[in-house]
């Protein structure tokens, strides 16, 4: 038994993985979608298990933007409550940021410094990137003989292969660490916690500038480049998780990966796809290591309008009618109206409104 599932997280992700045996199935959590989609869409799914059942063998946390983080860090600050058992979680926070001496040494990302504070007095410092010796989650920098991709060995017989970020991806992110506070140090989790105390509400990022028209494979975005993404494979199934990972950095771990395993393409049975099916995390140059039918599309077009028509219409390009699953009808209604044949388009299946759930 293999199942993901995009809950419905408006534009972000929030990705429910279940595999093994029906009766006592592993699970991955990825990510918590914002902060006003958690109580509908994380935390009833949570809900829907008996208590005994409520455990996540990994939780991973791909990036600090908010439409990712924000659902995780209501999450932490209820697992008791929910009775929520977490055997690993994946986060890069300021303390696994490789430091370069033109960092800032004063403010860093609210979002992470919150998600840090609350690993920390949450306990769960002993499964915070366990597997990496509670370092940062990354691959090793590309080189002229760079070394295989880390490969972790799952509960169950599943194996998540990293894709990203590289170090040079948190180094650029730690060297941008900036805009949400400037008057407490990073990594000080008791100051932390006291702003999170005092926080009500989270709201998207504002919207980038403009400086021309958008480009295939274009997004330059620090928090994106340090996105952790992966490949997951269970018996004969793999789907490539891509959180919002840039597209350059893709093409380079997807060759490397199709490289170490000696194939000419990577078979996918699914690929949740970059940034909710934006034009600039896709691109015909990681396009070409790829061999998949079925793509994941977890959005409801609010904020950034995504997912982009020219996403489609190069899935479309190469694949003969590719499959569109979507996690909100107004996105698979979007899609369809446009596809004259070049796709398939499939709607939420968990409720009327969102959500979506897919068995391999």
């Amino acid at each position: 038994m293999f199942t993901i599932e995009l809950l419905p997280a408006a534009h972000g992700d929030a990705i429910w993985i279940e595999y093994g045996a029906a009766s006592r199935p592993h699970r991955i959590l990825i990510d918590g979608g914002p902060a006003p989609t958690y109580e509908a869409g994380l935390r009833r799914r949570i809900l829907a298990l008996p208590e005994p059942k409520r455990k996540f063998e990994l939780m991973v946390v791909t990036h600090i933007d908010a439409d990712h983080i924000d659902g995780s860090l209501i999450l932490l600050q209820e697992l008791d409550a929910l009775k929520v058992g977490i055997d690993e979680l994946w986060f890069n926070g300021w303390t696994q940021l490789p430091d370069v001496s033109t960092a800032p040494t004063s403010y860093a990302p609210l979002q992470g410094e919150f998600l840090g504070g609350l690993i920390e007095v949450k306990k769960l410092h002993g499964v915070w990137n366990k597997s990496f010796d509670h370092r940062a989650v990354a691959v090793p920098d590309p080189g002229p003989l760079p070394p295989p991709l880390p490969s972790i060995d799952l509960p169950g017989g599943a194996v998540l292969t990293l894709l990203g970020p590289t170090m040079a991806d948190l180094r650029r992110l730690r060297s941008r660490w900036t805009a949400a506070i400037r008057d407490f140090s990073p990594g000080d989790t008791k100051e932390a916690l006291g702003r999170l105390a005092e926080r009500r509400e989270y709201r998207p990022p504002a919207l980038p500038a403009a400086f021309g028209p958008p480009e295939y494979g274009d997004d330059r975005s620090p928090a994106n480049g340090s996105t952790i993404a992966c490949v997951l494979d269970y018996k004969g199934v793999s789907v490539l998780l891509a959180g919002d990972a840039h597209a350059r950095s893709l093409a380079d771990s997807l060759k490397r990966l199709a490289d170490q395993r000696s194939v000419a393409r990577l078979r996918f049975d699914a690929v949740k796809l970059p940034h909710h099916g934006s034009m600039s995390n896709i691109s015909e140059n990681w396009l070409q290591w790829v061999d998949c039918q079925c793509w994941l599309i977890s959005t409801n077009g609010a904020v950034f309008n995504h997912p982009d028509l020219q996403t489609a219409e190069l899935l479309a390009k190469r694949y003969p009618e590719p499959a569109l699953l979507c996690n909100y009808s107004n996105i698979a209604a979007q899609l369809d109206k446009r596809a004259l044949g070049r796709w398939t388009t499939t709607g939420p299946d968990l409720g009327t409104a969102a959500g979506l759930r897919l068995s391999l």
